[in-house]
């Protein structure tokens, strides 16, 4: 059908020209390619909710190049690099990818693959534990577990992608581009700035929306900028959500203790400060320990939001439940319908629709897809959008 079927692991949260390049790289790399994107939905691996919500970041995608966005749930999207990792390949292997193809701010792939191979290591992961007993954050510690070797966090990301590829299938061929000009954190140059910086200046408080607007205008390409003009006003962050996440963490606060990644004892001082009237910013500050990193608490909040257990988190670690497509090109469309002709097409769990999940999906499954749907009616309180229940079509 296709010599070339690359998978991308996104976020765009905004897609900006550092996003174009690397589609542009793979056209320029790969012929007769079909580029599918697994992309983090309403919420994403940082902990927080999406700028925009998923439709509008599908519209983006599909206009740049991208050929078929399938939804990475809010069990996988909102998790550790490991859990967010394994999710994206599997669904990726899921529509028989033959190359993942990732960023990277080392452009090293042997390297990272030996990094990787470390990694799996009992002696890696002894000396891991015990730098993480010692007190030291998770990022810290793998890197002191590796002789203070310093990675960027595409990197982190990209070490993760290589492990679940050879746990998954090592057929999947694994090929890194440079991340270009920018860091994950870094402020503009040359027209390229970080997912980070853009959000930075668009959620900015005291500025006009005129300002925010021209600060990003050569940042993102033409039509995510007219996308992102016109959900101007309606963009999420974490603090939008407050008062229900300390609603929840008091109603439950009996059952913290099994909310997925909660370190022992933090259920505590989430309950204590929940019950005193601070603003977001102090609440989270006095919750945060030296433990923890930023993100990961953020994950944790949302996660207490959700209600995503660590028993719901074992279900789908290894195993994708469903494959929920939100948007394809017309050479999207026609991959879909070639790998409808699969002996195995059942066994995939495509879903291009809403309807007849029995006829797809088993009772768990289902009860996950209803799960993934509830994280999305929470994210609509704040954010309001219509959702459609079928794929964005993009026609040629």
């Amino acid at each position: 059908m296709f010599k070339n079927v690359i998978g991308l692991i996104v976020e765009y949260n905004p897609f900006h020209n550092g996003h174009l390049h690397h589609i542009q790289e793979i056209d320029r790399l790969f012929e007769d390619n079909i580029k599918i994107a697994v992309m983090s939905g309403d919420y994403v691996q940082r902990g927080e909710p999406s700028l925009i919500n998923k439709f509008e970041k599908t519209k983006i995608a599909l206009s740049q190049g991208v050929d078929i966005v399938i939804e990475l749930p809010a069990f996988y999207s909102t998790q550790s690099a490991e859990i967010f990792a394994k999710g994206s390949i599997n669904l990726l292997n899921k529509l028989s990818c033959s190359h993942i193809v990732f960023g990277s701010e080392s452009n090293d792939l042997e390297k990272l693959k030996r990094i990787a191979t470390i990694s799996m290591t009992k002696e890696f992961e002894l000396s891991l534990r015990e730098f993480l007993a010692e007190g030291f954050s998770y990022p810290t510690a793998f890197s002191k577990a590796l002789f203070d070797e310093k990675l960027g966090s595409n990197d982190i990301l990209a070490l993760e992608y290589l492990k679940a590829i050879k746990a998954i299938n090592p057929k999947i061929e694994a090929y890194c581009i440079k991340r270009e000009k920018t860091g994950y954190y870094d402020d503009e140059k040359d027209n390229f700035a970080s997912a980070s910086y853009i959000r930075k200046v668009l959620l900015a408080l005291n500025e006009t929306k005129e300002n925010k607007l021209n600060k990003i205008k050569n940042l993102v390409p033409e039509f995510s900028y007219k996308i992102l003009e016109e959900n101007f006003g309606v963009f999420s962050c974490l603090n939008d959500f407050y008062d229900l996440m300390k609603y929840n963490i008091i109603k439950n606060y009996s059952s913290l203790k099994n909310i997925q990644d909660l370190e022992v004892g933090l259920e505590n001082r989430l309950y204590k400060y929940s019950l005193e009237n601070l603003k977001f910013e102090d609440f989270f500050n006095k919750v945060l320990t030296k433990r923890i990193t930023i993100s990961r608490l953020q994950r944790i909040l949302l996660h207490s939001l959700f209600g995503l257990t660590e028993t719901i988190t074992e279900r789908v670690k290894n195993k994708v439940s469903f494959v929920k497509i939100l948007g394809f090109s017309t050479k999207g469309q026609e991959y879909l319908n070639y790998l409808k002709k699969s002996d195995n097409y059942s066994e995939r769990k495509i879903l291009t629709s809403n309807r007849n999940l029995k006829e797809i999906l088993n009772e768990e499954e289902i009860e996950l897809f209803n799960f993934n749907e509830l994280c999305s009616q929470i994210y609509r309180i704040k954010s309001t959008y219509i959702n459609i229940g079928y794929p964005i079509i993009k026609k040629d």
